[in-house]
């Protein structure tokens, strides 16, 4: 006796019923209440991914239409009687499939107009399901308008797409329209897990997890991808043979390389590159894979990632000691940089060698400041000059690079008269003397600016010279007449006083005070760090540069070096 046929997993364990649809909830259920209700609409529209189930709906919703073992349209087709089980074949001549990609002609549609005006043969609806129904060129959409608006009593039409930005507005219009998610990787694992029960096979968990990660949300390509696993494994699969199968590089290559980088060795690093090339794996998948590898030290760096990562405990462990040594600034730069690398590349060669230069100047360049951070520094200094405090945490090299540009800033606060009955968690208000007003106002402008810019740049320019009674004097330079009109504008005072309240208890008000003190404020050039770049810049230049009393706070700020002066035209 001749054996059955092989059928692979996604055909074996093809859903036969609304119930067994995974992950596709919202759609199941909605055409289910449609058919125990009778609003059963005459043409449908699927859209959705590859392999997410958009097919098998439709053959599911031919058989509840066409099921003989009830006396209508059933939500629970009974998959035993004639139609069901031709159907489920794909046999029925009362359910025609078609692919619109190879029937795609005005001609095959108007063959498709002509024959559904006939009666089903043995069933209640001639049902017409069109895959890929965006492949139609416009003259055969035309030829369908007509039909699909107003079609015979008998016909339903079941159209699928996975783009459905091709299919023309006029025909959406004539559907009811229903997207298909792709799929959660917690949905897919399940169904995975109760194939393999069914199947004999055993599989760990995080090797499941692998698979269903690879799938990217696609039903059919996880049991794909589960079929060529246990065509290699046999009854027994581990995570690193789906490694193996998939072609993906393991994780200690990863955490080799990332030690490479950390350790800025530029030699290791073009070893393991080369090492993945003569390993014949694809270098486009190898960056995906690092971009992943950076993605999860993101997740140890920021939250528990034992719930988040479906990894073994060691590579957890080693990314957990691994991200220690980097910084969030740093991990997410990375994480922008290895994306940008992993748009396309016209071949191997180019991908390889994008890859390699991005390593080298990862480990070869010693500061990188993002926008962000110098944004975060101007805001600092306009309100008013706060220092840098370097996290002290141990930095790495790569750490280092970007360790100063990264730390928080912060502000020394005036310890003497602090408020002896302050609540723990509560800001502790400063009384304010002319011993420590300088601190105080430092830590003002820091708060004001977090409510106004534009006021915290004002109040940059702003110095405290007298307390009197309940106001705090501030005096601007003769040039920083619009300074002081931005602060004494009524919406600034009122933020003012409101930020004097908070954090000082003997302040309230502030005056201004408009005699000329930019002689007075002028920081002095500290002549034993000059900031000079070798070979471009003299000493005597710097010096001359530095009288400049905002070139000065901005060489403090960022603790910069001087590397060319260019001088702006004349005036006349």
């Amino acid at each position: 006796m001749a054996k059955d046929p092989y059928l692979v997993l996604a055909r074996k364990w093809r859903p036969q019923n609304f119930e067994s649809v995974v992950g596709q909830e919202h759609i199941t259920r909605t055409l289910q209440n449609a058919i125990v209700s009778g609003r059963i609409g005459h043409a449908f529209l699927f859209i959705g991914s590859r392999g997410i189930g958009k097919t098998t709906t439709a053959r599911i919703l031919a058989k509840a239409l066409n099921c003989e073992s009830a006396s209508g349209p059933t939500p629970a087709p009974c998959d035993t009687c004639d139609n069901c089980r031709t159907i489920a074949a794909g046999t029925s001549i009362d359910v025609i499939e078609i692919d619109g990609a190879s029937n795609n002609g005005v001609e095959d549609v108007r063959q498709i107009r002509d024959n559904i005006r006939l009666v089903p043969s043995r069933s209640r609806y001639k049902i017409y399901v069109i895959d890929e129904v965006h492949q139609l060129s416009s003259p055969a959409f035309n030829a369908l308008l007509k039909t699909l608006e107003e079609p015979p009593e008998h016909a339903v039409f079941i159209l699928a797409t996975t783009e459905a930005h091709k299919v023309p507005a006029t025909i959406i219009s004539r559907c009811q329209r229903y997207d298909f998610r792709r799929v959660g990787m917690e949905s897919i694992s399940k169904l995975l897990r109760n194939i393999l029960d069914a199947e004999g096979v055993t599989c760990s968990d995080e090797a499941l997890y692998a698979i269903a990660r690879a799938a990217d949300g696609g039903i059919r390509d996880a049991e794909s991808i589960l079929e060529q696993i246990i065509s290699y494994c046999g009854k027994q699969i581990t995570f690193h043979d789906v490694f193996d199968v998939l072609g993906l590089v393991d994780w200690t290559v990863m955490h080799r390389l990332c030690r490479a980088m950390l350790d800025q060795d530029i030699a290791a690093q073009l070893r393991i590159v080369e090492d993945v090339v003569v390993a014949g794996k694809d270098l486009s998948q190898f960056v995906q894979d690092i971009l992943q590898y950076f993605r999860n030290l993101l997740v140890c760096k920021t939250s528990d990632p034992a719930g988040l990562l479906a990894l073994p405990d060691e590579d957890i462990a080693a990314m957990k000691e691994i991200a220690g040594q980097f910084t969030l600034t740093t991990l997410i730069r990375l994480v922008e940089q290895f994306a940008e690398l992993a748009k396309d590349f016209d071949s191997q060669l180019a991908q390889r060698i994008a890859l390699e230069a991005l390593l080298i100047r990862l480990s070869k360049v010693s500061v990188e400041v993002s926008v962000d951070t110098v944004l975060e520094k101007l805001v600092q200094l306009g309100a008013g000059g706060m220092s840098a405090v370097v996290d002290p945490a141990p930095r790495t090299p790569m750490a280092k690079s970007v360790g100063a540009a990264a730390a928080p800033l912060q502000v020394a606060v005036p310890a003497e008269d602090e408020a002896p009955d302050a609540e723990p968690g509560v800001r502790r208000r400063v009384r304010v003397t002319t011993a420590n007003m300088e601190g105080a106002w430092q830590r003002v402008a820091e708060l004001a600016s977090g409510r106004s810019l534009k006021l915290g740049i004002a109040l940059a320019h702003a110095r405290p010279v007298a307390i009197e009674d309940d106001t705090i004097v501030l005096r601007f330079p003769e040039e920083q007449r619009s300074s002081l009109s931005q602060v004494e504008q009524r919406d600034n005072q009122n933020i003012l006083g409101e930020v004097l309240s908070e954090l000082t208890s003997n302040v309230t008000r502030c005056r201004m005070d408009a005699q000329g003190m930019a002689a007075v404020d002028a920081p002095q050039p500290d002549e034993r760090r000059a900031p000079v770049s070798a070979g471009t810049v003299s000493q005597e230049e710097a010096r001359t540069a530095l009288q400049d009393p905002h070139v000065a706070r901005v060489v403090e700020v960022f603790r910069g070096r001087i590397v060319d002066i260019k001088h702006g035209a004349a005036r006349e």
